[in-house]
């Protein structure tokens, strides 16, 4: 992809920037309305949109090339604010991520429930500027028409809470198995049958509407973007392969998985092993979007 002036290592950036906003919105959501149900779903929604957002940092500035040789160069992306729409993006990422690492750090020593709160409050909104970020800074770039539709924002915003949950979901395994001494509460969690296929029962009706949602947003988008090169590039040019194999992999599988799940799955293995394909998809699916996005609007 060196031939773009935005290839892969950005489109890695904008995916793992809207799925951190996203995980940490599921978290924070999960922790204020859930009534202390959804503890494991909170802590990994929170633990991980740091660890997202600090490996986009990471592909940003190897995609910039120059910390090697200028590295205070980077500070020049905080320069001019409000006026440049990049400075206040950069401004909001970084305020993520402090109250991001703030709020994992007193999940983990069990610090005030109160202080918690607040910041986790304070994070859904710069969560969601964050995500909804990854698809400005696209529709703010001159002479793109294709990136140009103000249903892009939401589209990335969608996908990145959409994302973000099954980051969320994905984290409870992972740090029950390969991490339990991070948080014990995982592992005995897990270990409990019962109590995660509900959880994530309940976690599958939630998806289904967040796919039905990601469709909605990528017809409006295509439908205002009718007519540039970048929809006949998604739909049946160089790209077409792997949109349509977005909307297979990423959205009408997880929505079938999603369903069946919520509505009709009976044994507890079945709905724990359908609801982790099922995110695997949707992660695949939220990269796979934003790569031929990010390409199509460039061809």
């Amino acid at each position: 992809m060196s031939e773009f002036p935005w290839g892969i290592l950005i489109v890695a950036d904008l995916f793992l920037g809207g799925m951190a906003g996203g995980a940490y919105i599921i978290g924070a959501w999960s922790d204020l309305f859930g009534k202390d149900k959804y503890r494991t779903l909170v802590k990994s929604g929170i633990y991980t949109s740091f660890v997202a957002i600090v490996l986009g940092l990471v592909f940003l500035v190897l995609d910039l090339g120059r910390f090697t040789v200028a590295p205070l160069s980077v500070l020049n992306a905080y320069l001019r604010f409000p006026e440049s729409m990049m400075a206040v993006g950069t401004w909001s990422i970084t305020g993520f991520m402090m109250v991001s690492l703030a709020t994992a750090f007193l999940w983990l020593l069990k610090g005030n429930r109160l202080v918690i709160k607040v910041l986790e409050i304070v994070g859904m909104v710069l969560g969601f500027s964050t995500a909804a970020y990854t698809g400005i800074i696209l529709s703010y770039s001159r002479g793109r028409l294709f990136w140009s539709s103000p249903f892009l924002p939401w589209l990335f915003i969608i996908t990145g809470i959409l994302t973000g949950l099954g980051l969320a979901v994905l984290g409870i395994p992972i740090i029950a198995k390969f991490m339990p001494r991070l948080d014990r509460e995982f592992a005995e969690s897990f270990e409990q049958r019962s109590t995660i296929s509900k959880m994530l029962k309940t976690v599958g009706g939630y998806t289904v509407v967040l796919v039905v949602l990601q469709i909605l947003a990528v017809a409006f988008f295509l439908g205002s973007a009718w007519g540039t090169s970048g929809v006949s590039v998604l739909v049946s040019g160089s790209l077409s392969m792997f949109f349509w194999a977005f909307l297979a992999v990423g959205l009408i599988i997880p929505l079938g998985l999603g369903f069946y799940t919520t509505w009709m799955a009976k044994s507890e293995n079945t709905i724990i092993f359908n609801s982790l394909v099922g995110f695997v998809l949707i992660l695949i699916g939220g990269f796979i979007i934003r790569y031929v996005v990010v390409i199509a609007g460039q061809l």
